[in-house]
C-alpha cells in the first residue's frame, strides 16, 4: 500500500488520537485494580456487615429434609462472599480487557513511533502543537518560535519523510 499525503497526516493524527485514547484507558486500568485490591482486602479480612434481626435456627426435632440446617446469618455471610467474588471476577475481566485493549492500540502504534523517534525534536514539537493539542499554524508557529510560512513548510516537510519511511515499511 502506498501513503498519499492526506492519508498519512490522517494517520499523524489517528497516532495522537490514540495517544490520548491509551491514556485514558490507563488511568481506566487503574481505577480497576484499586476496585481489585479492595474487593481482595475485604474477601481476604472477612469484612462484611451483617444484620442483627435474624431469627434464630432450631437444631431440635427431626426433620424430613436431608443435609445439615444453616442459620440465616451463615446465609447472608455466604452470599456476601458470592457476592464479593462475583465482583472480583468481573473487575479482573474487565482489566484484561482494557489491557488487550492498550496492548492492540500500542502494537498499531509501533511503526509511527519508531518513525517520531527518529526525527528532530524540532519537528516533533511542531506535530504535536497541530496533531496532539489541535492548536492551528499561528499557535504552533508562536509556541515553536517560528514564523507562520517556517510551520507550514516544516509540516509538510516531515509529513513527506513519514509518508516515505511509510511507504518504505508497506
Amino acid at each position: 500500500m502506498s501513503f498519499t499525503f492526506k492519508e498519512t497526516e490522517e494517520k499523524i493524527k489517528k497516532y495522537y488520537e490514540s495517544l490520548r485514547v491509551t491514556g485514558r484507558l490507563k488511568h481506566k486500568l487503574d481505577v480497576y485494580r484499586g476496585r481489585k485490591y479492595d474487593i481482595e482486602r475485604k474477601i481476604e479480612n472477612s469484612v462484611i456487615k451483617l444484620e442483627d434481626n435474624f431469627k434464630a435456627v432450631s437444631y431440635g426435632g427431626v426433620s424430613g429434609t436431608a443435609g445439615t440446617k444453616t442459620s440465616p446469618q451463615e446465609k447472608a455471610v455466604d452470599k456476601a462472599f458470592m457476592i464479593l467474588e462475583r465482583n472480583l471476577e468481573e473487575v479482573k475481566g474487565e482489566i484484561l480487557l482494557i489491557e488487550e485493549e492498550i496492548s492492540g492500540i500500542e502494537a498499531d502504534n509501533a511503526d509511527m513511533e519508531y518513525i517520531l523517534n527518529s526525527m528532530g525534536s524540532e519537528y516533533i514539537n511542531i506535530l504535536e502543537s497541530l496533531y496532539k493539542y489541535n492548536k492551528g499554524t499561528l499557535k504552533a508557529a508562536i509556541d515553536c518560535s517560528m514564523d507562520r510560512v517556517t510551520v507550514y513548510r516544516k509540516k509538510d516537510k516531515v509529513i513527506n519523510e513519514i509518508m516515505r519511511w511509510l511507504n518504505f515499511y508497506n
